[in-house]
């Protein structure tokens, strides 16, 4: 099967993380959102792990240095690194949300506040296109095998993947291979979902 490529440069890239407990409020008493960046930067410089992925962003440099040797995802099988991002900023909520959900009714969690960080950069270069591609086993909602396989298959030759939200009717994501797919990641704003024991809201 043949698939086109899609340049995405200059695109908006959104990306969804957990807040560090005790979350924003601690650096809310202490700092300004607009100082995020400089603090999370510090943090890249005595972090081995992230300065692994040399000059990328700190957010960027996490995600790869986090996902290698990670819990594999749809196209990591975790020996390698990647970031997901999604095109628009409802992509990366639903996405992140239907996970914590699956794992908090796994968990059977009590009632909790789970603190996100609403992330946005700016995508950088051509990535093949398979959203409107016939692959429904790399699009399985639980069986990541084909679509590690797929990834494994195309990761050097190719900056990433243009894919299908699995989770979001209509919503775009990007999976990166290399550290250079997104640029300037950095703090948007503070996202809060709320979990009553049975469902997870934002």
């Amino acid at each position: 099967m043949r698939f086109r490529h899609v340049d995405l440069t200059g695109g908006a890239a959104w990306r969804l993380i957990p807040t560090r407990v005790p979350s924003a409020d601690l650096l809310a008493r202490v700092a300004d959102p607009s100082d995020y960046d400089l603090l999370n930067a510090l943090e890249a410089r005595t972090n081995r792990r992230i300065q692994a992925f040399g000059h990328a962003n700190a957010y960027v440099a996490a995600a790869f240095a986090y996902s290698l040797g990670g819990t594999p995802s749809r196209f990591n099988d975790g020996t390698w690194g990647t970031i997901y991002v999604a095109l628009e900023p409802e992509t990366a909520l639903e996405e992140v949300r239907s996970w914590q959900a699956r794992y908090l009714t796994g968990d059977r969690a009590p009632a909790t506040r789970l603190d996100f960080r609403m992330l946005l950069g700016t995508l950088e270069g051509s990535f093949l296109d398979i959203r409107r591609a016939d692959l429904p086993a790399v699009y399985a909602p639980d069986d990541y095998g084909p679509s590690q396989a797929f990834a494994r298959e195309h990761r050097e030759t190719e900056r990433g993947l243009a894919y299908a939200s699995v989770r979001r009717s209509g919503g775009s994501c990007v999976v990166g291979f290399k550290p250079e797919t997104v640029r300037d990641l950095r703090h948007h704003h503070q996202v809060v979902m709320s979990w009553d024991g049975t469902k997870l809201e934002i």
